[in-house]
This record gives structure tokens, C-alpha cells and sequence, in this order.
């Protein structure tokens, strides 16, 4: 069994490796030993909403800032969850209080949040266009069998 640091850096690895439920799995075993770490709850925030469970993404930064309530990390991902969901008004006042707490850092998470929400819309596309394309060639392959099956018919059994 690992401290709840060596949980924390299995899932950031497992994060930055794209694998995502890895990293919930990681961060959940680093809240069994301590279920008010605000790094664990942050983290498991941060991939819930990667994995698109942005309720629980919102419930986890929640907790995180009841422990911390000036974690910037916390503040800004909360933001993020909900610029997400289109409620901009609670999503600015989350940005605003994360850059009142540190600009810099704020800025460069928040950035960092829509980036990694970007690839994984595009992942979930390329997904969806891999999907397309079996479907095409399973169409091609029916067309194919279809076409073959008529010839024969036609040759077995001549007008």
C-alpha cells in the first residue's frame, strides 16, 4: 500500500499518459487514506471532467475547496467544469476569484484545462470518424457479397 503522495504521482502519471481511468482509480485510492487531501480531490476533479463527469468533477473541486478554499488549482478547474456546462456566470466568478488568489498561476491552468478539453473532443472525434469508416467498409463488404450473390442467381437461374 503507497502513501497517499505516491497514489497522487501514479495518477498525474497516468493522466499525462492519457489514461484516464487509470487516474481516477489512483486518485480515489489516495482519497481512501485521507478523503479531505485537496491534491487528491483536485486531481480526481481534473479527470472526471476529462472523462466527461462533470458532476462529479464539480462535487470533487467542491470538497477540494472546502479544505483549502484558496487552492487556485481547484478554483480554476471548478471554472473550467463550468464554462463546460455553459453556465458562464458561475464560471467567471470562479475565474475571477482563482486570479485574484494568483494570476499567473490561474491563467496558465485555465489554459491548460481547455487545452486537455480540446484533444479529448478531438480524440472522441477521431473515435467517431474511425467508427465511420469501419461502417463504410462493412457497407463496401455487404454491397460486395450482395453484388457476387445476384451474379450467381442470375447465372443458376437465367430469364
Amino acid at each position: 500500500m503507497g502513501s497517499v503522495d505516491d497514489y497522487i504521482a501514479q495518477a498525474i502519471d497516468r493522466l499525462n499518459s492519457d489514461d484516464i481511468g487509470a487516474a481516477i482509480q489512483m486518485y480515489r485510492e489516495a482519497l481512501k487514506l485521507d478523503p479531505s487531501d485537496p491534491t487528491a480531490l483536485t486531481g480526481l476533479g481534473a479527470a472526471l471532467d476529462e472523462s466527461g463527469e462533470l458532476e462529479s468533477a464539480i462535487d470533487c473541486y467542491r470538497k477540494a475547496l472546502k479544505a483549502a478554499p484558496d487552492d487556485v488549482i481547484a478554483r480554476s478547474g471548478l471554472g473550467v467544469v463550468y464554462e463546460q456546462q455553459g453556465n458562464i456566470e458561475l464560471a467567471t466568478r470562479e475565474y475571477r476569484a482563482a486570479l485574484s488568489l494568483d494570476q499567473q498561476t490561474a491563467s496558465l491552468h485555465i489554459a491548460y484545462a481547455r487545452d486537455r478539453h480540446q484533444k479529448s473532443l478531438l480524440r472522441e472525434k477521431e473515435g467517431y470518424e474511425s467508427k465511420v469508416r469501419e461502417l463504410a467498409e462493412l457497407i463496401d463488404r455487404y454491397v460486395s457479397t450482395t453484388e457476387a450473390v445476384d451474379r450467381d442467381v442470375a447465372e443458376d437461374f437465367p430469364k
